[in-house]
Parts: structure tokens; sequence; C-alpha cells
């Protein structure tokens, strides 16, 4: 079996909408190798069971159409729970028993893509080894997807209650804490959120001033959103917020702005609640998960406070299996994937939000003074459009000057260097302690990697 994935990127099959692999044809095709692999067999007779949701994007509909058939036609039950966000679909595959669950979305990405994303019925994400076996079946190599008739091909029902089960679900990790005189300014990116986060924020009471959040299956990620800063910055600046929240088309990530309308990152974020839960005593082995993209004054933070910091490939589903295999219960991305380990089993914008304002409401102290807990090392990054992707060792100039910035950066800092897994561009980071070698040599690098792939 090969062990590289043709179509599976960092986060699920993702494409132009109706342009291969992203076409009914392939994506009904991959949910009947999915339903062989992720399905399984049941006792008495009994279907499996497959959660299936969508962001708002118009092409949703028709590839959720192809997905349910696909999942039919190989003799599993699917459960229909609309336009819900990627994280509520995990909460509920656990809930309602599922075998297993879909998401058709493309995250922040614009209108035109998709996605299809995979989930066990525990909600996890799948391991790169399963994907590769569902691709094998899409491609024909392990046979055919079995076509089971009569009594025996799946059927459709929906979810009535979907969106009130993952609002209940999200209000109950706040352990009984209100957010009474909390203003909070919500951007929903257009995208699955603006079913939900509004639900829940106003049942904890806090004061919610709405945006985006008009979804017309062409506005999602828009100009808003958690990949847009500025507009966060924006509102919170327009409703005098204590906080701003932005999500992603499909929720599970979050951006989150202080009450000077200024936006954290992902880092920060981690900082707030790393630090939070260390002095709590509830960061389980005093351990947090993150990328190899996390800023090394995490690292600094934790190790002061008593704790460790792992690093992952980049990735949150990375991230969830180091948590997993090591028992932890916080990690997350630089990007805004955080995963509140006790109450979610991907990265989710809301309950990350929440716990966040938790931490503001319990501790008085608004998001710009809990930010101040990370003190970060420089860092000099690069996004470079590039024709092609050869292995990143072959680009040998490239390596010659990072192996020669390496040496000079020594333990106080670093050069990581990957691929995108969606998008045709490399990118490059530079970190450590002084800000104008980084610049420099920043430079440097990625001016040979654009003479030879750019």
């Amino acid at each position: 079996m090969s062990e590289k994935r043709q179509f599976f990127g960092t986060d699920g099959v993702r494409a132009v909408a109706n342009r291969h692999p992203m076409t009914p044809e392939f994506v009904m095709r991959l949910g009947q190798a999915a339903a062989v692999v992720l399905g399984g067999k049941k006792d008495g007779g009994e279907r499996p069971k497959c959660v299936l949701g969508r962001d708002t994007r118009a092409s949703g509909e028709m590839l959720e159409a192809a997905l349910a058939a696909g999942l039919n036609s190989a003799g599993v039950d699917v459960l229909l729970a609309g336009q819900v966000p990627t994280p509520a679909v995990a909460v509920l595959s656990a809930q309602l028993g599922a075998d297993f669950g879909v998401v058709v979305s493309a995250s922040h990405n614009p209108f035109h893509d998709n996605g299809v994303k995979l989930l066990h019925g525990d909600g996890h994400k799948l391991s790169d080894k399963t994907e590769i076996a569902i691709e094998q079946i899409v491609l024909g190599a392990d046979g055919e997807a079995p076509r089971p008739e009569g009594r025996d091909i799946g059927r459709i029902k929906k979810i009535e209650d979907a969106v009130q089960r993952y609002v209940a679900h999200a209000v109950g990790s706040m352990g009984g804490v209100r957010l009474d005189g909390v203003r909070v300014a919500l951007d929903n990116a257009h995208g699955a959120a603006s079913f939900t986060s509004a639900l829940a924020l106003e049942e904890l009471g806090a004061d919610v001033q709405v945006f985006h959040s008009e979804p017309d299956g062409f506005n999602i990620n828009e100009n808003c959103g958690c990949t847009h800063g500025d507009e966060m910055e924006r509102i919170v600046r327009q409703t005098k917020a204590h906080a701003g929240l932005a999500h992603d088309g499909d929720a599970d990530r979050i951006l989150l702005c202080d009450e000077n309308a200024s936006a954290l990152d992902g880092d920060e974020l981690m900082a707030v609640a790393a630090e939070s839960m260390l002095r709590k005593g509830t960061l389980k082995h005093n351990t947090i998960a993150v990328t190899v993209m996390s800023n090394f004054g995490l690292d600094d933070l934790v190790s002061g406070l008593g704790g460790r910091v792992i690093r992952t490939n980049v990735g949150d589903r990375y991230v969830l299996e180091a948590m997993r295999e090591r028992g932890l219960n916080f990690g997350g991305e630089q990007s805004g994937h955080i995963i509140f380990g006790d109450w979610a089993t991907t990265g989710d914008g809301l309950i990350a939000g929440l716990q966040l304002l938790r931490i503001m409401k319990e501790t008085g102290e608004p998001l710009s003074q809990l930010r101040k807990c990370l003190k970060k090392f420089p860092q000099s990054a690069r996004n470079l459009r590039v024709r092609s992707k050869p292995p990143i060792n072959e680009l040998a100039e490239a390596q010659k000057i990072m192996k020669e910035t390496e040496k000079k950066l020594g333990d106080y800092g670093r050069v990581l260097l990957r691929y995108s897994g969606t998008e045709p561009l490399i990118r490059l980071l530079v970190e450590g302690r002084d800000v104008e070698y980084l610049e420099a040599q920043a430079d440097k690098i990625a001016s040979a990697i654009l003479a030879q792939i750019g």
C-alpha cells in the first residue's frame, strides 16, 4: 500500500467545487469508501450511522446530496445535521452513537472551494493510515464498495435539534460561569457559526453584537472572519466591546481581539489558557501540545510555571494525536485551532472562545492584560507561491542558507520550511532574537526558493 495520500491534505479533501476531486461523482465514491473503512459491521442487522453536516457554501447542497447517496448506497444511514460547525458534527456523532461523521466544508477558503472532512464516531479526526485505506478503495485498489439491496440500503433522517444539542454542549463547558456584563463583538464569517455562537453567548448572559452573520452561499469568509483581523478590530472599536470573537467558515478556528481592538494570535490564546490551567492545576500532566509553528515564548512561559511543551507537525489532527497518545487535555495551533480536550475532540472556535472569556470573567482581568503573560521571540515569516513542490531537501541553495542560519541561531532560534497542504505555497519561518538578522536571512532563503521553483 502506498504511504502517500493522493487526495487528503492537512484537513480532509479540498478543491474548487465541481472540479476534480470535489465533483459529485468523486464525492459519492468517497462516501462509499468511507462507509467500508469507517462503517464497520453491526450485530443484528443494524445499519451503520453517519452524521453529515455542512457549512454555508452554495456548493455544499450538491456535495451533501452526493455524499448521502454514496453512503446510502453502501448501506449507511445518514443523519443530516444541516448547516452546523465542524465541531458540532464531532459532538453529535458522539452523542448519537454514530459510527463516523462527515463535514462538507472548505473552512477559511473562499466560497468557490469546498471540501470533505471525515471524523471517527468519537469525534476524532482520521490518521494518515486510515485516509490512505479510504483512498485505496476510491481508486479501486482494494475492490469495489459493497452494494446492498432491499432493506439493507441506507436511509436519510434529519437531526431536528442539531443546533440546540451543540449549543447546550458549549454552554455546559462553562461549568456554571456566566458572562453577564461582558460585551462581545461576534464575527461569524457568514459561515456555520451564524446559527450557533450568538445563541450560546446570549444564553450565558453576554451582550452580543453580531456581524457578518447573513450567509447567502457566496459571501462566506468574504472580507470577514478569523483570517481578517483588521475587520475584527474595526467592529470592536465600533461596539466598544470587552472582547471580539471571530470564526472561520466552519467555526473550528477562532480569533480573539482585546478591548483595545488588538487581535491575539493562537499562541497568545494558548498562553493565556495554559497559564490559567497550570495555576488551577487542571492541565493534565502539566503539558500542552502545539505545532512546530508556535513561538518559543510559549516554552519559556510554560516551563517557568513548571510545565512542558511538546511539538507536532502542522495540522490540528497531529496535535490531537499527540494529546490522545499522552493523555493531554489542551493544545492547539498558532492559526487559531484551539483544543480544550475536556469538552472537544477537535478544534472548536466556540468552546475555545467561551473558555477564554471564562478566564477573563474569573480573573477580572481584560484580555489586554492577560495576553502579557507571553513574551514572544521575534519571527520572520514568508508565504511564497510556487509552481511545483519538489522534496524540500532538493532545494539545494535554500538548504545551504538554512543550515548557515541554524548554526548562527544555535539554541536561540530555528528555521522552518514546509509546503501548504491545500495551496500552491511554501511557508518559511525564521525565529530568533535579532530581528534584523531574521529578516535578512528570510529574504535570502526566499530568494533562493523562488529562483528554483517560483
